[in-house]
């Protein structure tokens, strides 16, 4: 616990000392629909994340009333969703070049690659700090795994229900959400005249609150205060680069990282 907080604390220090967090290094944001558009997007992708999840659990095979979840209705409810959003995302910016780079695409994904690995340590840090308060006030423990995905991904034997899943998590969900948060919530806050990082923060907030629901009890505390410092780190790389390339590298390799911690 004190590795993790004492070198979070100082790769913290360095990232705040060498300035690149500085808005002053921000290009101008290239994200090309409207507010209103922006905003219809974002609405109709969490409209359509809901959809496909009853969908899904309509579809999963049926579960004793009160029972946890299943691998067989997680995935549905996940895949459906996915699905849905995947379709209506690509309806939306194929109409024409809505997401124009500043950066080329595979250039802004190695930066997302190298900001994920140099606030690892301090994403962590936070998480450990946040649960340390909360058992000290005499809080509930913080379970090994905080999401519920992951408890269900990190059980053995490794079936293709869970590869389908796993490919759900790392690929396919963040890519979905970036363009959820880091370009529509995004582009609409910064389209009704925000500053940059008021932009960013606000939809770090949001993109932590919605995850609520997949929290554990125990872990809601210190994964609402990690998820809120993952959302900040992805908005700075979509607003660095002008490219959501970034930040859905980012995203997937914090979700690839965590779910091979979970199969430990």
């Amino acid at each position: 616990m004190w590795g993790t907080i004492i070198v979070g604390g100082c790769v913290a220090g360095a990232i705040a000392i060498s300035g690149v967090w500085r808005s002053a290094r921000f290009v101008r944001s290239r994200w090309q629909l409207s507010a209103g558009n922006s905003l219809l997007l974002f609405v109709t992708l969490q409209v359509l994340a809901a959809l496909g999840a009853a969908m899904g659990s309509r579809m999963a095979p049926p579960q004793t009333e009160g029972s946890a979840p299943s691998i067989d209705g997680t995935l549905w409810m996940i895949g459906s969703a996915a699905l849905l959003q995947m379709v209506a995302a690509l309806l939306f910016l194929m109409r024409s070049d809505h997401v124009a780079h500043s950066w080329s695409r595979a250039k802004a994904a190695l930066l997302g690659a190298a900001a994920l690995a140099a606030a690892w340590f301090p994403l962590q840090a936070i998480g450990t700090v946040v649960a340390s308060v909360q058992v000290a006030l005499g809080g509930p423990a913080v379970p090994l795994e905080g999401h519920s995905t992951l408890q269900l991904l990190g059980t053995r034997p490794i079936d293709l229900r869970q590869w389908l899943l796993m490919g759900c998590v790392v690929l396919v969900v963040p890519a979905v959400e970036e363009v959820m948060f880091r370009g529509a919530m995004l582009g609409v806050l910064r389209r009704v005249g925000l500053s940059a990082w008021t932009a960013i923060l606000l939809t770090a907030a949001i993109f932590a609150l919605v995850h609520i629901p997949a929290l554990v009890g125990g872990a809601v505390a210190p994964g609402l205060a990690m998820l809120f410092a993952l959302g900040a780190l992805l908005g700075w790389c979509a607003a660095r680069t002008g490219s959501l390339a970034a930040p859905i590298m980012a995203h997937m390799l914090f979700n690839a990282v965590n779910l091979l911690q979970s199969m430990r």
